[in-house]
């Protein structure tokens, strides 16, 4: 019957048929062709023009003695093997080879097959081989102390020379060596069945295809010698290369000049305030009580309007419509406002806008994130890069850029205050007062703070003459607390809004005329009745001959000579000369940049910067905080 199949076939005692070799099962009653198909095998491997794998398959281990084979007549071989040879074809013997698996880790397996009958002894030598490179390994890394976390040449070495190479040939194609080489780190085979060395799985992160970041460092540090070095260094650029954004350092903001000797110094413990020693200008302690001895009669009531975030054509027809020509202060001049700005989504040809019509551009951080456990250095970053940032591609100037709020309100106690005390900032308007009834007045750092800290950290060390426009909390109309207006539970109405904000301005005017604020997001106003009733308080207080809407740095300035009524209308901050200030930018260049993934439209009226503005890399060539 043997004789009968052909095309490589062979007789199968269950089928009672012929079949392929490899369907054929092995028993003792047909021993020939349990030798066929172990021959087929053995030819099929011959024929093949392969590199033998090294990894070493488990070894097998076989129950009993049962399913061996015995050949008795190993004469008849060569005769069996060259009749089925001559009947298959290639192809057959192609698709009969046993391709790699999970499961089975032979390739092309003659040698690996025949290192299947290793001896005992030679599995345990290699298992003692490759614990002994581990555990040398481990004792090296720990020695040599002196090489860098995940560096290994070391250990390398000293198994190189201890420990025979083992010639290695892989089996991977060219094309796939081309395209392993293009990735840095990556082994340059596929077969990862090379014994002796896990150095492959130890990558380099070197390569230029990897994104560099910058990690910060939240460990509070000394960086005013820095900053301080960096302003000698950068004042002593003279030239402008073609195409770099320069800034006019000589007008970087200045400490206000102090009148008055003594007091606590900078980083000192601060101290409950004490009030024969804390006198205006230079110093101001915390409380409801009015300054300079002025009656409540003849107090200007203040009222400090604010908006925070990003300035764009969503909230700009908002702005236009707020600030009418017809809304005036009491001398003539334009309402205005504070805008602290953050960098992401701003539209500077606006900024230069606003600030060219009187209003002051303070700084709320490029990225907008909360700040608790920033470093001084990454709050500078943030607060005084935003600050050049503004001035760059807004068009403000340098030290008209005084203040900054805090995002989300989230102070980083001695480390933000510290960073504003350095870089020359002269105010800061973040922190919530809960007393309500007399409201409060700003008040300088010098000393302890006098109220609940309603969001720590908050600085517990001196400051001098840093000045704080605290936010005195509103009563909503459900009687709640909010710090800013916009947080309040509002009515469902115009004429609700109204009376709320008018119920808040008043326990201000009534009592000791402490500046009254309105800290708004622009968000809030797109509920129609939210704007309809904040535009008819405005048209109320407007028309108010005691009441005046002006800046935060307006209201330090006035807070630092405190002026009654009789003599404010000749009060210089408060009027409007503003030929120092840029021309409006109505036909702004758009800067197309790429940041996160994408394209980033940025529009301004100054020169594009190369790259998009970020923290560290804030497009001024000659910047004092990119390059601590």
């Amino acid at each position: 019957m043997l004789e009968s199949c052909t095309g490589g076939l062979v007789y199968s005692e269950d089928l009672q048929t012929c079949d392929w070799p490899r369907n054929v099962p092995c028993n003792k009653q047909n021993s020939v062709e349990s030798a066929d198909q172990e021959n087929v095998n053995i030819a099929i491997e011959s024929k093949k023009d392969t590199q033998p794998n090294s990894r070493e398959p488990r070894k097998q281990s076989h129950p009993g003695k049962a399913n061996l084979v015995k050949i008795e007549e190993p004469e008849q071989r060569p005769n069996i093997e060259a009749e089925i040879l001559r009947n298959i074809d290639e192809e057959i013997l192609d698709s009969l080879s046993p391709q790699p698996s999970i499961l089975n880790t032979i390739t092309h397996g003659l040698q690996n097959r025949n290192s299947i009958t290793k001896s005992h002894k030679d599995e345990e030598k290699e298992f003692r081989i490759e614990s002994t490179s581990k555990s040398r390994t481990q004792s090296t890394s720990i020695q040599n102390t002196e090489t860098s976390f995940g560096d290994r040449s070391h250990s390398f070495e000293k198994l190189n020379s201890d420990i025979p190479e083992i010639e290695f040939h892989s089996d991977t194609s060219d094309i796939e060596k081309s395209l392993l080489a293009s990735y840095p780190g990556e082994s340059k085979h596929l077969d990862d069945s090379h014994v002796g060395s896990d150095i492959f799985y130890y990558t380099e992160w070197d390569d230029p295809i990897y994104d560099q970041f910058q990690d910060y460092d939240y460990v509070d540090s000394d960086s005013a010698s820095d900053f301080q070095a960096e302003k000698e260094k950068e004042a002593e650029k003279p030239v402008n290369k073609k195409g770099e954004i320069l800034l006019d350092l000589s007008r970087y903001p200045k400490k206000l000049p102090r009148t008055t000797e003594g007091g606590p110094e900078h980083g000192d413990p601060a101290r409950v305030c004490d009030k024969a020693k804390c006198q205006l200008p230079d110093c101001r302690c915390g409380g409801p009580q009015i300054p300079a001895n002025i009656s409540a009669k003849k107090m200007p009531q203040l009222v400090v309007l604010t908006f925070d975030d990003s300035i764009n054509d969503l909230n700009q027809r908002l702005y236009t419509s707020m600030f009418h020509p017809i809304r005036r202060n009491p001398n003539g001049c334009p309402i205005s406002s504070t805008f602290y700005v953050s960098h992401e989504w701003t539209d500077y040809g606006h900024v230069q806008n606003m600030y060219s019509d009187g209003h002051e551009i303070a700084s709320h951080s490029i990225s907008h994130s909360f700040g608790e456990q920033f470093s001084k250095k990454k709050w500078l970053k943030e607060m005084a890069g935003q600050r050049e940032i503004l001035a760059a591609y807004g068009g403000v100037n340098l030290e008209d850029i005084r203040g900054m709020r805090a995002p989300f309100l989230a102070i980083g106690g001695n480390n933000m205050f510290s960073m504003l005390y350095e870089a020359n900032f002269t105010y800061d308007s973040s922190m919530p007062i809960y007393e309500n009834r007399p409201p409060s007045f700003p008040y300088t750092l010098d000393y302890k703070i006098f109220h609940d800290c309603m969001i720590p950290p908050c600085p517990n060390k001196a400051f001098p003459g840093l000045w704080e426009i605290p936010l005195v909390m509103w009563n909503d109309h459900k009687d709640g607390r909010c710090s800013m207006a916009d947080a309040c539970s509002n009515p469902p109405d115009a004429e609700g809004v109204y009376l709320m904000i008018m119920k808040n301005f008043q326990r201000h005017f009534q009592t000791n005329r402490a500046p009254f604020g309105l800290f708004y997001h622009p968000a809030w106003f797109t509920t129609p009745h939210h704007k309809e009733g904040f535009e008819l308080f405005l048209d109320t207080v407007t028309e108010m001959e005691d009441v005046w809407l002006v800046t935060s740095w307006q209201a330090v300035q006035w807070m630092r000579d405190p002026t009654p009524l009789d003599k404010i209308i000749d009060f210089k901050p408060f009027q409007c000369d503003y030929k120092e200030r840029p021309p409006r930018c109505d036909n702004p260049k758009v800067c197309n940049l790429w940041h996160k993934s994408g394209v980033r439209y940025m529009r301004t009226c100054q020169q594009c910067p190369s790259i998009y503005p970020w923290i560290g890399r804030t497009g001024v060539a000659n910047s004092l905080v990119d390059d601590l």
